[in-house]
């Protein structure tokens, strides 16, 4: 008969102590990114209530002309990018075939569009082509600043050191959720009750989605 022996108390206090630390550690080292997503998210979440311009942003259109046709989107972004003011690699293009389109009583023919798109969290930059034409529409769009932190929220625009660090947040909220829920049953009840509010806990979730969605 193999017999199990228990872990001694000793070991049991050391794991604990040291995942305390890390608890506590980690959950310092991402608290400031924790921060701008509880902020940001409750701000969102009660933007008609309290009267916050959350989604304000301002518009300019402007016209820029073309020397000469440009004979791909990527030529167009080289072309514009000096006086975007931003690199030509961070304009992401778009192309809408030609297609036939309705006009009065008959038919016309819609030439190619190319759309550019660059994004950052305090601005988004927009082009619109037609295949032919010597001029492209930009459209530059800058959020206030409730959105420009929504956007950090959401990573819209940012690099991957952004990501990776929103990422690290994610992942940190997750550890130490589940890290809380160990320490509380080891320190504050049993399994079995850990086990039941926890349920209780997704099963209450989940059920607010559902009537939510």
């Amino acid at each position: 008969m193999i017999h199990l022996h228990p872990r001694p108390a000793a070991q049991r206090g050391n794991v604990q102590k040291w995942l305390r630390r890390i608890h506590a550690w980690f959950g310092l080292a991402i608290a400031a990114m924790l921060l701008l997503f509880a902020v940001t998210g409750f701000l969102l979440n009660h933007r008609a209530v309290m009267k916050i311009p959350a989604l304000d942003r301002s518009e300019v259109t402007q016209i820029l002309p073309l020397e000469a046709g440009p004979a791909d989107p990527q030529a167009l972004a080289a072309a514009l990018a000096p006086a975007l003011g931003v690199e030509a690699g961070a304009l992401k293009p778009r192309i809408e075939p030609s297609r036939a389109v309705s006009w009065g009583d008959g038919e016309l023919r819609q030439p190619e569009r190319w759309t550019l798109r660059a994004d950052t969290p305090s601005e988004t930059v927009q082009v619109e082509y037609w295949l032919g034409s010597r001029q492209a529409e930009v459209k530059r769009t800058k959020p206030n600043l409730w959105l420009y932190l929504a956007r950090l929220h959401m990573s819209i625009g940012t690099g991957p050191a952004w990501i990776l660090l929103s990422d690290a947040a994610a992942l940190g909220l997750a550890f130490l959720g589940l890290s809380g829920f160990w320490l509380w049953g080891r320190l504050h009840g049993s399994r079995r009750r850990l086990t039941l509010l926890a349920s209780a806990g997704l099963a209450l979730t989940g059920t607010l989605a559902w009537l939510a969605g």
